[in-house]
Formats: structure tokens, sequence, C-alpha cells
């Protein structure tokens, strides 16, 4: 073999055949080895190489030798599989600060003419999944809608004209500012004040139904007090015992219901009430009870354990009983506390000689939002030839019929209901542009909620949106940027660093099921208090009955575990006839379904007013630079914006861990939505890599256990390998091998057990 030839000769050792290879005048390169992965990832990877080689090639002989070369890299969704840096990595020149990255998870950039280091950039903007559905967004000419849970305006619908003394009706209006009552108000007023029969209060929420059951209990013990003999001192006291016990889902709920009672019993100040709930101590509570208690407001769980362990507790002559949020307790568990509840009420009613006046029967009034089996299934249990009130004020005998099927629950007609579709690497900046936009101007927004999957993933986004800014950041923000490093006991409100402005401060508060009792009620008291605009990151323990004043904007960040939690989330806002906002967050693909699924289906226009957005709209809105026009350095903003993140993360192992934490919660919570959901919300469709840049990740974090996912979605070759000889598991894993539901009913069950939260971390 000649050495200038350009011929080269192998031998075949079984048959002597000398072949013939043309194999050009360059010298021999050695072949990167692929390891790892499929065999399909390795020769998808050997062929997304030779087709960089060409292109690379090309462009030397196009751009001549001291031209800027530039190696682009395709990236693959496991490319992290392979031990090899192409698929990894790529280089730029970086000369236009403001120029879209280049495509791969990461791009790391090489050194500039003067020789100095170029740091890493993270490519939000390439390879990411196009939405499938088109926009249908209504006309701009189209007549707002009218508000569907607005007070009466009619002057025959006032309060006195139902049932209520002019002492409490002219309580409601000039201690309350309460002036007309609402059509679920109307119909349960008249119904509960002059009837003695159970009740169904069905309406939408934000309509006022605590007070349509509030206001019949109180008016019926002033009766009782207005017929005695001496009426200043009052025939009920907090001597006479128990009369009314109101059961409800949550502290927070509890506590809300227990400060309307205490505002409308100023009026009577001789009826007390008070409140036994989880999370507190139970020595104080036995000596409120002690005192004395005239309506009660407690958990199931709590009140069950002071009817089995609390003498002087004395329930015999208790009249009414309330189960608020029937759905909710339900879906928390808490059929059986109720059962032991209306067992003991039933078999010590009547021990004492009633007060003249009182009722001989007990009231049960159920509220729920919709009428669904499980709601159907309390009934059966705690109702009996119960009546149906309803908003449009028609009541009707509630039969075993009527609960068959589930009856259509609509948000607020003046809610406008919108909703984004945003790929899974943007999706922690779009959140970002989101709030940057809300706030932009002071006055625009006062107060607005951003729902969240999980406790973990809650306090993640608290950290990074109170974080201590780079200085390139810092100038558009306050002053108060000074947050030190992540604690273990971290506060649950502060500057929100992330969207403040120095002529609009802002303040963040988080709130979740896993936070101590005091700090929910703390936290819960700030935001409703607060002076200034305010974000409140907080998982589905706010979603529920709770009366947040001045809520402009709800945010749903992470799509809600069922339909009727979507409903009650939206609620938070459009309250009692107010405007109000919602929009939610979903990613390109299967998650579009969502759309005709859920979105246009609580509505009363049918979906015709639901507005649209992408990504690109919103980012461009938010880290656009006013004075460029159309913000044409939105993408290197935003880009910039990221990368602080990820640099905050890397440079403290506490936020790294922190943000890790949020994303195997985050994608064990994605596996927990209902039967009838699971196709929107598609395991296999979830793509971890890129996901896991929302949580400021450059690498997901692997080991990652969700039932309903392969194994090899989740972790290496090797990391399943030492996970299956140690056997060990992480809190809450669930085998893969466990069925959903299995695996769902058994997390809520561990969590119930850590501070009585309902999440795992769910809130």
């Amino acid at each position: 073999m000649h050495s200038g030839s350009s011929k080269r000769f192998l031998t075949m050792a079984d048959d002597g055949m000398l072949i013939n290879f043309d194999l050009g005048e360059g010298p021999f390169k050695a072949q990167q080895k692929y390891k790892g992965g499929s065999w399909k990832d390795r020769l998808s990877a050997r062929k997304a190489a030779q087709y960089n080689r060409t292109r690379d090639v090309k462009r030397s002989a196009a751009t001549g030798v001291n031209g800027t070369q530039v190696a682009e890299r395709k990236e693959k969704p496991n490319a992290d599989d392979f031990e090899t840096s192409t698929a990894k990595r790529q280089r730029t020149d970086g000369a236009d600060p403001r120029s879209r990255p280049v495509s791969g998870p990461n791009v790391t950039r090489g050194k500039t003419a003067s020789g100095k280091p170029q740091e890493v950039i993270s490519s939000l903007f390439s390879f990411n999944p196009q939405a499938k559905t088109k926009a249908e967004n209504p006309s701009e000419d189209a007549a707002p809608a009218e508000p569907s849970n607005a007070p009466l305006s009619d002057g025959l619908a006032n309060f006195v004209n139902l049932g209520l003394s002019t002492q409490l009706a002219e309580h409601l209006l000039q201690k309350m500012d309460i002036k007309a009552p609402t059509a679920i108000q109307r119909a349960a007023i008249a119904q509960l004040v002059n009837e003695d029969t159970d009740a169904f209060l069905q309406a939408e929420t934000g309509s006022g139904k605590t007070l349509a059951y509030l206001l019949p209990i109180v008016q019926r013990l002033m009766s009782l007090s207005a017929n005695s003999s001496a009426p200043e001192q009052g025939a009920i006291h907090r001597d006479s015992g128990l009369f009314a016990i109101v059961l409800a889902p949550t502290r927070e709920l509890s506590k809300q219901i227990s400060v309307v009672l205490e505002s409308l019993l100023r009026c009577a100040h001789w009826i007390v009430s008070g409140t036994v709930l989880g999370g507190e101590k139970k020595k104080s509570e036995k000596a409120r009870l002690r005192r004395g208690i005239n309506i009660l407001v407690a958990t199931p769980g709590r009140l069950v354990d002071h009817l089995d362990n609390t003498e002087v507790l004395d329930v015999s002559n208790v009249r009414w009983l309330v189960l608020d949020e029937g759905d909710r307790l339900m879906e928390l568990g808490f059929e059986q506390d109720i059962a032991k509840i209306l067992a003991k009420l039933d078999a010590r009613t009547g021990r004492k000689a009633p007060i003249p006046g009182l009722p001989t029967r007990r009231t049960t009034v159920l509220c729920s939002a919709t009428i669904k089996m499980q709601v159907q299934k309390l009934g059966e249990l705690s109702l009996k030839d119960a009546v149906h009130i309803q908003g449009s004020g028609e009541d009707k005998a509630l039969k075993r019929d009527d609960t068959s099927k589930e009856e259509k629950f609509s948000a607020p007609a003046q809610l406008q209901q919108s909703y984004a579709i945003v790929p899974a690497k943007l999706r922690l900046v779009t959140l970002t542009a989101i709030l940057k936009r809300a706030f932009a101007r002071r006055g625009s927004v006062m107060r607005a909620i951003v729902f969240i999957s999980c406790a973990d993933s809650v306090d993640f986004h608290f950290e990074v949106f109170t974080r201590k800014l780079s200085k390139t950041d810092a100038s558009d923000a306050t002053d108060s940027t000074e947050k030190p490093e992540v604690t273990e006991s971290a506060p649950t409100g502060a500057p929100a660093t992330a969207f403040s402005t120095k002529d609009n401060p802002v303040r963040i508060f988080r709130l979740h099921g896993s936070l101590p009792q005091h700090a929910r009620t703390s936290t819960l008291a700030a935001f409703r208090s607060s002076k200034e605009p305010a974000v409140m990151v907080c998982t589905d323990v706010a979603a529920r009955g709770l009366d947040l004043p001045n809520v402009d904007f709800v945010i749903e960040y992470d799509p809600p575990f069922n339909k009727d939690d979507h409903l009650h989330r939206i609620g938070r806002t459009a309250r009692a006839g107010k405007d109000g906002r919602a929009l939610i967050l979903l990613q390109p693909g299967a998650e579009e379904g969502y759309i005709d699924a859920v979105l246009k289906q609580g509505r009363h226009d049918d979906g015709r007013g639901l507005l649209r957005s992408d990504a690109t709209d919103i980012l461009r809105k938010g880290f656009g630079s006013p004075g460029l026009g159309a913000g044409a350095d939105w993408e290197a903003r935003a880009t910039e914006w990221q990368l602080d993140v990820e640099r905050w993360a890397l440079e403290q192992p506490k936020a790294l861990e922190m943000a890790r934490r949020g994303f195997q919660s985050h994608v064990r919570a994605y596996a927990t939505h209902v039967a009838p959901e699971r196709a929107i919300f598609d395991m296999q469709a979830l793509h971890l890599g890129h996901l896991a840049k929302a949580f400021a990740l450059r690498d997901k974090p692997g080991s990652i256990k969700v039932p309903g996912l392969r194994p090899s979605a989740g972790a290496s070759k090797g990391e399943r390998r030492s996970a299956g000889k140690s056997g060990a598991k992480a809190d809450h894993e669930i085998p893969g091998s466990v069925e959903i539901d299995e695996a769902k009913r058994k997390m809520r069950a561990a969590q119930k057990k850590i501070a009585g939260a309902s999440e795992f971390n769910i809130g």
C-alpha cells in the first residue's frame, strides 16, 4: 500500500477477497463512540453528528478560515443519556446579546475576541412544541356579560320582607355595608326563617351562601330573646347551651365563617359563637366550651374528638346543623366523622328540657356547588325530606331522583376567563411575565392568587420571586432586594423582588397545607389586610369557600386535579357581582384537550367568550422594553432572567434542593388527575427535560418514581440498577406497578398524617 495513494485495501480473513474503498485524501479521524440509551437514541445521535459535520464543512467553505464558525447541535429528548458533549453543548460567538439562543438544552459560549470567557445561556426558544388548536378569540365588540352573582337591586327584595328583624337588617346595611340580598340569600332566608325542614343549598361561587344559612339561625335565636320577659338580657345567653353547629372542611374556611358570624352577632351581643379547629390547643378549646357557646364552627375531626372526650360539650339542644362545602367534606374523607357526629346528636337530643320556642326537630342544611354521587351519599346520610334551594329562587322538594344526574355549574358570568398555551421550558418566565404585566401600573391589580399543584413547588416559587436580584435586574425592582439566603424557617410573606417596581411595590405570600396552623391563619390575615398590591402563591387549600376581598386576578399555573376544583379556584375572584379575571396555563399537545373538556363547559356563554394567549405574546409584553416599539429585546431579557434564576439555584445548595423537591413533587402530582382527565394530562407525553428548566434545573433529577410513568422516563439505567439493589424509597414514593387510583389514595392517606394537610405535598 503506497502512502500517497487515495486507495485503501482491506483483506477479508474468510475468503481472501480484496475490497477497494475510496476514502479520500484526508487523514483518518477517530469515530466517536456513543454509549447509554437505547439503540434508536444512539443511531439518532450518530446521524445528528454526521449532519453537523457535513454542515460545518459547508459553512467553513462559505465563511473562510478566518470567518466565524457556529456549531449548532440538534437537541434530542434523551441527549443527556449519552457520554458525549456534542449532544449537550455547542458554541456561539455571542456577538449580539439580543440574538436568539441556538438549539440544545444549554449552550456553552466560547471566548470573545477580547479573550473573556462567555457564560452558559439557556435555549428557551428552541425545539418547543407548537400548539395544535387554533385561536378563536371573541369579537371585541361583544357586550360585557351581566353579573350573575350580584346582589338584587329591586326594592322589594330587601331583608325585612324576607323575615329578618329591623334590627338585624339595619345592622347589615350600616355595619356590614350589605344593602340587598343575593338570589340564593333571598331564597334560603325566606325558607329557613319560617320553616323547620332540611335544605340543600346550591349556588355558584361568590354568591353569599355563608350569610344564606347564618342569617336564619341568628334571626331565630334573636326571636327567642325578643319573646322573653327580659329581652335586653336575652333568653339566650352563653349558659343556655349549644344550639347550632357549622361544619367546614378546612380550618381556613372555618375561620372565615367565624369572622362573618362574629360580625353578625355584634347586633346581638348576648349570643356567643366559638370555634374548635384542628391544629390548635385542645386545652384552650375546652376552656371556651366550658365558658359556654351558642353557635359553634368546627372541623369534623376535632368536633368528634371533643364529643368523645369533652364532657362539658352539651349538644342536647342543638337544633341547626350546617354542612358547608359538602363535596369537599366527602373528598377529604370526613364521611365517617360526619356519621359519628349525626349519631351522637341523635342520641343526645332531648336529654334536657328544651327552651320555650325552640324548634322540636333539628334542621340540617347541606351546602354544595354541585350534586354529585358523593354529595348524594352525604345527603342521604344527613337530610330528611329536604328542600332544594337554588339561586334562581325556585324551591322544590329534593327527591332521590334529583341527585341521579350531575347538574351543570357555571362560573360567574362577568368573570373574564382566558387560557395560555405555554411550552414546558417557558413556564417559569411566562408566569413572571404575566405578573410583571399585571403589576406594571399602580392600581391596575390589587390582589392576585397563583394556584400551584403541590407545597414543595409553592415554596420554590416563593423563593424565586423573593430572591435577592442581580445588579442587572435590581435596577427595575424596589429597594427591598436585600433578601437573605434560603433558610429552614422561611417567612410566609416578603417583597416580590421579581416583579415589583419602585413605583408599584408588591408583596408576595405563600400558603399550603404543610404550614403550621398559626402561619396559615396569619398569612391569610396579612393578605386580606395588605394595603399594597399583593400576590398569594398557594395550593388548593385556598381554593374553596374563602372570601378574599378585592382579588382581581386568579392564575392557575398548574391545572387543577378535577373540573370542580377549577370552578372553585376561579371563584376567588368576580365575587358578589364584581369584575375579575382568570387565566390558566396549558402545555401544547394533549393538555389542549382541556379547553373543550372543561374550560368551555363551565360558562354561561358555552365558551364563546373564552380568550386565548400564546407564550410569545405574553413574554413580549412582560419582558419587552417600552422604548423599543414592540419590545425587540424581549427574548434576550427573558433568557437573562432565566439564567439569573439558574445561577441563583446553583450557587445555593438549599435553593437547588428546593428546586429538585419542587420538580419531583410536581411530577408526582401530575399523575393524580382524575380518571376522565388522564388522557389530557398524559404522563407519557410529559417532557421531563423541558419541565426541569421551569424549576431552574439544567438537568432533570433522576430516580423519580411516578405511578403510570415507565421507569426509563424518570431515571437512567445505572440509577435504576442502584435503586433496585438498595431498595430505598424516598418519601411518598410509589412503585410504578401500582395503579394510579391506589397510588393517589395512599399518597393522600399518608399526607393526612402530616399536620392535617391534604397534599403529598399537594395543598
